[in-house]
């Protein structure tokens, strides 16, 4: 039965204590796993920084733990309309697919641009842009940091703020009015 664990009569956590030993969760994985179950539910908003406050942990940690989450396959950060959703379907699929299921191909440019995995916050500014700016825009934002060997968020943002204040557009770039 696809999709047995969101059925009304399922007990989400309950589960996941059931089965942990079967899980390959460390003990903070797996209470951030039924802390997300339980703001989801309550339809609490979650954030990198709520997170960390209710853990106790620092940003960096967080950050570390939400990543092995979902290298494993049980976390899905996606991007729904102008926030992000933390889903916990990988726990309860048997598949385990382990992308992260919002705009791949705006991640993808900047994961590989900056040859490793975006850290939640920087996921999570990242989403702030996309509320702001065209999607081609910050990618030729980066594209633009790149060349100058900037290969950092701050930089990048800088290049989005001066080219939102001259009312620069994606086209603009495209015909080479930088």
């Amino acid at each position: 039965m696809k999709d047995w664990w969101n059925k009304p009569y399922i007990n989400r956590r309950a589960y996941i204590l059931d089965h942990f030993e079967e899980l390959t969760l460390s003990c903070e994985e797996c209470m951030a796993v039924l802390l997300i179950d339980y703001m989801n539910e309550h339809q609490i908003l979650i954030s990198h920084g709520v997170l960390a406050n209710k853990m106790k942990m620092d940003g960096s940690e967080i950050d570390d733990l939400l990543s092995n989450l979902t290298q494993k396959g049980y976390l899905k950060i996606t991007y729904e309309g102008k926030k992000i959703a933390f889903k916990i379907d990988g726990i309860f699929d048997t598949a385990h697919d382990q992308t992260i299921a919002f705009d791949q191909s705006l991640f993808d440019v900047f994961e590989r641009e900056f040859a490793r995995p975006l850290s939640q916050m920087e996921l999570q500014r990242m989403s702030d842009w996309m509320s702001q700016y065209d999607q081609k825009l910050i990618q030729y934002a980066l594209r633009e940091a790149v060349l100058y060997g900037k290969r950092n968020f701050d930089y990048i943002e800088r290049i989005l703020m001066e080219w939102k204040k001259r009312k620069f557009s994606a086209e603009d770039y495209e015909d080479g009015k930088r």
